[in-house]
C-alpha cells in the first residue's frame, strides 16, 4: 500500500466517496488523511441514497453498503469526522489550513459551488468531473453526451470559482453502461474512480500533477429534465 503523504481527501458521507475510497485501496494507492464530511440532517443530501441494494452488489470490488469509516479502518487510513454537510463551515476551513498536505481530493455533497474563501486557504482542490471536459461542463452532463454521442465521461481537473473551469489534468471516455438506471449512484461514480486512479498514479510517478490547456471553452449544461433524462436511459445505439 502506497500512502501519498502530501495528498489528503474531503469525502462527504456519499456513494461517490465510498466507490473512490475503495477504489484507492483496492489499487494500494491512499491519501494520507481523509476529512469526512457527516450530514446532520435526517433527509438525504444530494449524491447519498437511501438505500445501499443496488443490484450491482460488490461489482469491479465495490461494495456500496461499507461506510467510509469502515473502509478507511480496514486500511488503516488516517482520518477525522467532522458533523457538517457545509464545506464552508469555519471548523472545517480551518481543519484544511493546518494540514500540512498541499492537495485535497475534493469528494463533497452535490450541487456546491466553492467559494474564495475555500482556495483562501492555499490548498489545491482536485476534483474528477462527470463529463468529458470541456465538452460537456455543468451537471447531469453524461446523460446529454449519451444522447448526442453515446458515450460518457470523467475529467481531472483542480477547482477554482468558475464552473469546471479549473486547469484540465486528465479526460477520459467510457462506454455508456447497460444498466443505465444506476448510472447516478454507482457506474458515473466508477468512471469517474477510474479517471482519479489514472491521475494518482501519473502523480505518483512524476511528483507533479500536469495540466493542460483548454482547446476550446465548451459547453454548459443544465440539470437535465426528466423526460430526457428518461430517453438517455433508454436510448441504445
Amino acid at each position: 500500500m502506497v500512502t501519498l503523504t502530501d495528498i489528503a481527501m474531503i469525502a462527504a458521507d456519499t456513494s461517490r466517496s465510498r466507490v473512490y475510497i475503495q477504489s484507492m485501496i483496492l489499487e494500494g494507492l491512499i491519501p494520507n488523511f481523509v476529512l469526512i464530511l457527516k450530514n446532520k440532517n435526517n433527509k438525504s443530501l444530494p449524491g447519498q441514497i437511501k438505500s445501499t441494494k443496488i443490484s450491482t452488489g460488490k461489482n469491479n470490488g465495490i461494495d456500496l453498503s461499507l461506510s467510509i469509516r469502515r473502509s478507511l479502518k480496514s486500511a488503516s487510513v488516517n482520518f477525522k469526522e467532522m458533523y457538517t454537510n457545509d464545506i464552508h463551515d469555519p471548523k472545517v476551513i480551518e481543519e484544511i489550513e493546518i494540514r500540512p498536505e498541499f492537495a485535497f481530493i475534493y469528494s463533497g455533497y452535490g450541487g456546491i459551488i466553492l467559494k474564495k474563501k475555500l482556495f483562501s486557504t492555499g490548498k489545491k482542490f482536485l476534483h474528477i468531473h462527470g463529463g468529458y471536459l470541456p465538452n460537456y461542463k455543468g451537471s447531469t452532463t453524461n446523460y446529454y453526451s449519451i444522447i448526442e454521442e453515446n458515450m460518457i465521461g470523467a475529467s481531472s481537473i483542480f477547482l477554482n470559482e468558475k464552473i469546471d473551469s479549473g486547469p484540465l489534468i486528465l479526460r477520459r471516455k467510457f462506454p455508456p453502461p447497460y444498466k443505465r438506471q444506476e448510472m447516478d449512484h454507482f457506474y458515473d461514480s466508477v468512471v469517474r474512480s477510474n479517471v482519479l486512479i489514472e491521475t494518482l498514479n501519473e502523480y505518483q510517478k512524476s511528483g507533479k500533477f500536469k495540466t493542460k490547456k483548454y482547446i476550446n471553452e465548451g459547453s454548459m449544461y443544465y440539470i437535465i429534465h426528466p423526460l430526457l433524462k428518461h430517453i438517455s436511459i433508454l436510448s441504445k445505439k
